[in-house]
């Protein structure tokens, strides 16, 4: 069984792709040169050295208009199935091979719907086709209320509960019980983009205006001495910044450079609590990643069978008092780490779940051959 991925947005695909071909299923893995998630980001030997199993293609913006594709479509399409996310459904109907779409958020919620300009209007009908050819569309909280949206607006049927593998070896524990013992200094870890206030639309934002505005409150509260780092990133940069001074904690918040995922573990592993996201209502990759590194995640979900352990809040308020509560009993707190780390080993450790996925290929491929004995 081969599988072609493309669409590796947040080193989705790359990850599932490395997956996949441990399992024993001939997997690879298509990226576009300059993409801003590429294999070496991860995995810095990659550099210049992709395995065989990397297929490198030019800059496909253009070709989403169906201009000069031909040959990126047959190559994605020397197959038995395609496995898309990001605008990969377009190409992935091209090909004639049955094809699955797996939604990192934007791709479901947003790019279907656009009606701005003239070519984003073309390009949410071409992916609104493409997402309505997928033998199947894999969402990992299909309860979150913006997806359901989507799938209703889209009339998708053929929907399936998918988590995303998360490689438990990389977001490793880090021993919480040894990090929120006797704190001198709280740490806490905000690595959401920041998009807040008017001008942005209810799907994106992140609600970082209340971590700033619970984490001033706690200080004020508290007395106790404590840090927040937050990550250089997203449109409302400055708005955060401003917030942060109006509030009097620039002292208490350390700024800090979009980072490699390495990075990215450590300072997960570094932070007592991490704040993730607060108005979607779904969580995504860092919570999951938090999760799996045995810290406290912070964040506002919709209910649903598939909740992690995290502390769900949403207003200022509740952020606030939830840092105090946990700050307050440390062993609470571990307790929670080895919680959220077990969680993440159970329902979407990778070597746990990629069979998941070679059933859904398989159950895919036998419909399909099914299909074309009658």
């Amino acid at each position: 069984m081969r599988i072609n991925l493309y669409g590796n947005v947040c080193q989705n695909a790359y990850a599932l792709t490395k997956w996949l071909r441990e399992a024993g299923v001939d997997a690879r893995l298509f990226v576009e040169r300059n993409f801003p998630w590429l294999p070496e980001h991860e995995d810095p030997e990659l550099r210049g050295r992709y395995p065989p199993w990397i297929h490198v293609t030019a800059d496909l913006r253009w070709r989403r208009y169906g201009l000069f594709d031909r040959d990126f479509v047959a190559r994605l399409g020397d197959c038995d199935l395609v496995h898309t996310f990001y605008y990969g459904p377009i190409w992935a109907r091209k090909t004639g091979r049955p094809f699955v779409f797996q939604t990192y958020g934007g791709d479901l919620n947003v790019l279907p719907f656009r009606t701005g300009s003239l070519h984003q209007r073309y390009l949410a009908w071409a992916q609104r086709r493409g997402i309505r050819g997928a033998a199947r569309v894999l969402v990992a909280n299909p309860k979150s209320p913006v997806r359901q949206d989507a799938i209703r607006r889209l009339g998708l049927t053929r929907v399936a509960l998918m988590p995303l593998p998360i490689d438990t070896d990389m977001f490793a524990s880090k021993a919480p019980e040894q990090t929120a013992q006797d704190k001198a200094e709280w740490l806490f870890f905000h690595p959401a983009r920041h998009v807040w206030g008017e001008g942005s639309a209810a799907w994106e934002q992140k609600g970082n205006d209340r971590v700033f505005r619970a984490f001033a409150r706690f200080l004020q509260i508290t007395g106790s001495r404590a840090r927040l780092l937050a990550i250089r990133h997203g449109p409302n940069i400055r708005a955060s910044e401003l917030l942060v001074h109006d509030l009097g904690i620039a002292h208490a918040v350390e700024w800090m450079a979009p980072v490699s995922r390495r990075r990215l573990v450590e300072l997960y592993q570094a932070a007592d609590i991490v704040l993730d996201q607060f108005v979607l209502g779904a969580f995504g990759g860092c919570t999951l990643e938090a999760l799996s590194c045995g810290r406290p995640v912070f964040t506002s979900l919709v209910e649903d069978d598939n909740q992690p352990p995290v502390v769900n809040v949403t207003s200022e308020e509740e952020i606030c008092e939830a840092l105090v509560k946990y700050t307050s009993d440390p062993r609470s707190l571990c307790a929670l780490g080895r919680v959220s780390r077990q969680w993440i080993l159970d329902h979407h450790g990778a070597r746990r779940i990629i069979h998941r996925y070679i059933a859904v290929y398989e159950e895919i491929l036998a419909a399909a051959r099914s299909t074309a004995r009658r």
